[in-house]
Order: C-alpha cells, then sequence, then structure tokens
C-alpha cells in the first residue's frame, strides 16, 4: 500500500465503525472500536503518540497527544462533536506539519454522514533548494 491510498483506507476503516455505530456516542468508544477495525485490517499504527518537534534547533516534549499515527505518515484524530471548527481544522494542519507526517484526517463521527464529518490535510513538500 502506498501513502497515497492511505488515507482513503483509513476513511474506509472509519465508515464501517461509522455504520456500525451511528452518531451520538463518546470519542473514546469510536477510538476503541476503531482500534479493533485497524487491527483487522493489518494497518500499522500507534495510539495516544505525544506530539515532539524541534524548535530553534532544540526538541520540544509536549503534553499533547496524538489519537492515532498510521503508517508512520498518517496523522488520525478522532472527535464526537458537533462539528470541526475552522480552528481545529488549523490545529490538524500545524500538528501534520509539526510531526512530519505526510497527511492527516480529524474524522468527527457525530453527524449522520461520516463524508461530512471528515477533515483532511496533505501537506506540500518543498524540494530542497
Amino acid at each position: 500500500m502506498n501513502a497515497v491510498d492511505l488515507p482513503h483506507l483509513v476513511i474506509g476503516a472509519c465508515m464501517n465503525v461509522h455504520r456500525a455505530l451511528g452518531p451520538g456516542l463518546t470519542r473514546d468508544a469510536y477510538e476503541e472500536c476503531l482500534a479493533v477495525e485497524l487491527r483487522e485490517l493489518e494497518f500499522d499504527f500507534s495510539r495516544n503518540v505525544p506530539l515532539e518537534f524541534t524548535y530553534h534547533g532544540r526538541s520540544i516534549q509536549t503534553a499533547t497527544r496524538l489519537d492515532f499515527v498510521v503508517g508512520d505518515s498518517l496523522l488520525l484524530l478522532v472527535r464526537s462533536q458537533n462539528e470541526i471548527t475552522k480552528l481545529e481544522e488549523q490545529e490538524l494542519e500545524s500538528k501534520v506539519r509539526l510531526g512530519h507526517f505526510k497527511s492527516g484526517l480529524m474524522v468527527n463521527f457525530n453527524v449522520g454522514t461520516l463524508r461530512k464529518g471528515i477533515a483532511q490535510v496533505t501537506l506540500k513538500r518543498r524540494e530542497p533548494a
């Protein structure tokens, strides 16, 4: 599987969870079921990963936890709320950039149609000069 297919395949896993559970549960319920789904699909992933990055040449350790890191290249954040705000989309972009991920998904399971609850970010890589 290449990195381009990964977000698409993970969205499919999220849709399976949403189809089975529907909206209205707590975030942790969706996270647990999504972990089961990703394991069954044999995805390589980590949960509750600390966000670490470099600032002015110094390693920064934060209390921020990333819900899922899939295949070392995709950040997946799980939500169960009314809607994903513009600020949360910017938060996703910042975490993808700082964590050096290729792309990121924020999935809000508390919606009638899951497609309306997905925010996706793919960073453009700059070529070295």
